[in-house]
């Protein structure tokens, strides 16, 4: 994972946990549309099928694939890395998680 992912969960998941302190979690929820635990899982899941997509050119695990969106015989397309996926497939997890994590020790307070 790199450097710039990592700040920007960090950014993103502070944010939201200064909204929770000051407005209350019940706010902070309504503002994050999704419940926390569906971005943990949503994002382990996009992770695991980037991981497995390698499986489909018969590569190993988590080996780098390139998928061309729109690709025609004179154009290449837009590249989609499987890398690019796992990424933000691990910020929606790790985000997802830290998102419980602070909802719920907010409420017990």
């Amino acid at each position: 994972m790199t450097l710039p992912l990592i700040l920007s969960i960090a950014t993103f998941a502070l944010g939201l946990a200064i909204y929770a302190i000051a407005c209350g979690t019940a706010d902070a929820r309504r503002a994050l549309r999704l419940a926390p635990e569906t971005l943990a899982e949503t994002g382990l899941g996009v992770a695991l099928i980037a991981g497995l997509s390698a499986a489909l050119f018969g590569d190993a695990f988590f080996t780098g694939q390139w998928l061309f969106l729109g690709a025609t015989t004179v154009d290449k397309g837009l590249p989609l890395p499987t890398v690019l996926v796992f990424d933000v497939g691990v910020f929606l997890a790790v985000f997802g998680a830290i998102r419980a994590l602070v909802f719920s020790m907010e409420e017990q307070v």
